[in-house]
């Protein structure tokens, strides 16, 4: 009888000392598939906010924006040159107004109060587009707004940096 469970003994420590763990790969490609699936669904909300069209005004001293804001509302101001109107648009949505943004950054706020609007205006567009802008900024209860720009004479990417303002 003792014989038996030495022998079960040295057979359980030649197995342990033999084998070698195994490397299990399926809840690896669980995590990475989660992980591409994380990814894929920020990058397609970031592009919405970006309006390839727009030709951003230079600033010589503009400063980087800080990516661990994640309050920013994103309104971008595009500049009709045949009709000479300036185009509004947020989220992917065009609006015919600063005025008609009133009340959607009024809720944005209301859900978030650290939100701040940054200000997308293309180079064309005139001072008066955004000076309206910010009026319904004012009136959305949202007292800060940042502006976008490119940075280094226009060589950099159409996002290279922005500018803030109270």
């Amino acid at each position: 009888m003792a014989s038996q469970s030495i022998k079960r003994q040295r057979k359980r420590k030649r197995v342990d000392q033999d084998g070698d763990p195994e490397f299990q790969v399926a809840p690896m490609v669980d995590v990475l598939l989660v992980l591409m699936l994380f990814f894929m669904s920020i990058t397609s909300t970031e592009l919405m906010k970006k309006d390839p069209n727009l030709q951003l005004a230079e600033a010589k001293h503009g400063k980087k924006p800080d990516p661990r804001q994640k309050h920013a509302i994103t309104v971008n101001i595009g500049w009709d040159h045949a009709n000479n109107v300036a185009l509004f648009s947020m989220d992917g949505k065009s609006f015919p107004s600063a005025d008609s943004l009133t009340g959607i950054l009024g809720s944005r706020v209301h859900a978030d109060p650290a939100a701040y609007v940054l200000i997308r205006a293309d180079k064309d567009v005139q001072y008066s587009n955004v000076s309206d802008l910010m009026t319904a900024c004012a009136g959305a209860g949202i007292g800060t707004v940042t502006f976008s720009v490119i940075t280094g004479g226009g060589k950099k990417a159409p996002d290279a940096g922005a500018s803030a303002a109270n």
